[in-house]
């Protein structure tokens, strides 16, 4: 046991005892790991904005025989941008609960860290629908939890555009006019279009990529019955998200 050094973000935090706290993180030396914040309830704590949801910090953690124990925090990065805005502070929330269910506890992964840092750095940009089905396809494509968007997943045949295409999430991908049939999500050339793009672009040349508000629905929902189904449950945070940019 001892001193070790980490950037971490802040994915969850949760009350325990009186005035501790305990913290979800996604580190860059553990990977995602669960801590402990020692007094930080307190108002006088000098950890309190080192520890903030949403905040991209440099720790110092000792080493616990449970858990680990916080002993500093320096935040780099607060992005105060999505506390401000309701729809990002929605957004950034799904993206944590994307983060949490997908990795984990111990996995240390770079390239994982990095995604999930990108993903704060767009939300405090601007928030967008398009940009939050990026981080979802992103995220999938990370963990190795892609679907077939070529061939129908029954007959094999490859897709012709501007036929009738379904989406089986259980199934693992998109059906032609002939198998579309039983529990799918009605698609089009252009939402698998999207998808696929989504896969290979660079997060920062999303702007390029124009997919109609029809095409948006359609991926979305599919993109939704898929998340669940490979995690073998719903999202909480979505519905909620949803709602937001929904209500006037």
């Amino acid at each position: 046991m001892g001193l070790y050094r980490t950037k971490a973000i802040v994915l969850r935090s949760r009350k325990f005892a009186e005035t501790d706290s305990l913290l979800t993180l996604l580190t860059r030396k553990k990977g995602k790991i669960t801590v402990i914040a020692k007094g930080v309830r307190k108002s006088n704590s000098s950890l309190r904005g080192g520890v903030q949801l949403f905040t991209y910090n440099d720790m110092l953690l000792y080493e616990g025989r449970n858990l680990d124990i916080v002993t500093q925090s320096q935040c780099l990065e607060a992005f105060t941008s999505i506390q401000e805005n309701m729809e990002a502070m929605a957004a950034a929330s799904y993206w944590c609960e994307l983060l949490d269910k997908f990795v984990p506890d111990g996995e240390r992964d770079l390239s994982l860290f990095a995604l999930a840092l990108a993903g704060f750095h767009l939300l405090a940009l601007d928030y967008d629908e398009l940009t939050m089905r990026a981080l979802e396809v992103k995220l999938l494509l990370q963990r190795g939890y892609m679907p077939e968007l070529e061939r129908c997943v029954s007959c094999g045949r490859i897709l012709q555009h501007g036929e009738p295409i379904g989406f089986s999430a259980v199934k693992g991908g998109v059906l032609c006019g002939s198998c579309r049939q039983g529990d799918v999500v009605p698609m089009t050339s252009e939402s698998v279009r999207a998808w696929q793009q989504l896969q290979r672009i660079e997060l920062t040349k999303l702007g390029r990529l124009k997919v109609s508000g029809g095409g948006l629905s359609a991926l979305d929902k599919a993109l939704e019955k898929y998340l669940a189904v490979q995690l073998e449950c719903p999202l909480k945070a979505r519905p909620i998200l949803r709602e937001i940019v929904q209500t006037p």
